[in-house]
């Protein structure tokens, strides 16, 4: 974490020219496999799958979105996964929408994560 993402120049950046697709496609699959449990989680019972559904999916989604932004992918484009893997895993799972509420909340929260992830870039590249 101590080391810089982006430099002013090509020849001093850490990563290649497509490590955003990568940071891309495994925040898609980490979304989609947090998903699925937090979707099965409706066996436990209405009060934990709320937690789950609600809590646990918003967190996962902050966290995921501010480190897929500080790994390099743009922030407008970091907290997409979340919510629509939310949906894509619980449709999977169940074969039917989950309530809008839950996703929309984690659409929210990761944003605030991106957001998140954006100003500690910056905050590094002051340094």
């Amino acid at each position: 974490m101590g080391t810089k993402l982006h430099s002013g120049n090509r020849s001093g950046r850490r990563h290649g020219r497509l490590h955003w697709l990568w940071v891309l496609l495994i925040q898609i699959v980490s979304s989609l496999l947090i998903a699925l449990p937090l979707s099965l989680s409706l066996w436990l019972g209405g009060a934990i799958h709320n937690l789950c559904m609600w809590g646990l999916s918003s967190i996962a989604g902050f966290v995921s979105a501010c480190i897929a932004t500080r790994n390099g992918l743009l922030n407008y484009a970091a907290w997409i996964a979340p919510p629509v893997m939310l949906f894509v895993g619980y449709v999977l799972v169940w074969g039917y929408a989950p309530s809008a509420g839950p996703v929309f909340l984690c659409g929210f929260v990761s944003l605030v994560g991106a957001a998140t992830g954006e100003v500690l870039n910056q905050r590094q590249k002051k340094k």
